[in-house]
């Protein structure tokens, strides 16, 4: 019988299905959550969201009894994806390096400044390193909240550097500020009040 889970702080659809044993896309097509699909995406979840987990379908393979098999489950690791910026503008050919317990992983941001890289469902902190400036940034996934919510533009305008007060879902004058301050230097209409065009350009500035 498929189980009820209520999303915790940090988790997402792919940390919850990989902790129940099942690709993110297995349980996000489930359904019991298409109610959920028309109001989340499967790696922003709110506290308090009901995911459903479907049961275990048992899969039976064939082979002789006298050799090893070693069996891989595929598609598991989840995309770490930021942006770095500078006054706005895209970091590109940025060497880094992520840490994440003791495995570091190396590259370079894209053209368009992104550092994008494969982690596991279950991680949830790391540190990103730029060697040549020496920044270092702590990073928590599963933080970022719905964009539809005070917290979830909070949570975007703080990492794009437009807000620095507390990220506690409340609406603030320096929230509604720091609205127009990304609305102008988005060209949008300055109102400090959320909208389509900038939730658009909230998701495509942000990536989320």
């Amino acid at each position: 019988m498929p189980k009820k889970h209520t999303a915790q702080a940090g988790e997402s659809v792919e940390s919850i299905a990989f902790d129940n044993g099942f690709f993110w896309e297995t349980v996000w097509n489930h359904g019991g959550n298409s109610a959920l699909r028309t109001a989340r995406e499967p790696n922003i979840l709110e506290e308090g969201d009901v995911v459903e987990v479907p049961d275990k379908r048992p899969k039976t393979l064939s082979e002789p009894v006298d050799q090893r098999y070693r069996y891989r489950r595929k598609g598991v690791p989840s995309v770490l994806r930021v942006r770095l910026l500078d006054q706005n503008k895209p970091r590109p050919n940025v060497s880094y390096t992520v840490r994440v317990g003791e495995k570091v992983i190396s590259g370079k941001t894209d053209a368009d400044g992104w550092v994008q890289c494969y982690l596991m469902p279950d991680v949830e902190t790391g540190v990103l390193r730029l060697p040549e400036t020496d920044e270092t940034y702590n990073f928590r996934i599963g933080t970022v909240r719905p964009i539809v919510s005070v917290k979830g533009l909070q949570n975007r305008l703080h990492n794009l550097g437009y807000f620095q007060g507390a990220q506690d879902g409340v609406q603030t004058p320096e929230l509604e500020e720091a609205l127009r301050a990304f609305q102008l230097a988005r060209r949008l209409p300055e109102t400090g009040k959320i909208d389509a065009a900038t939730v658009q350009a909230l998701k495509d500035f942000h990536g989320s």
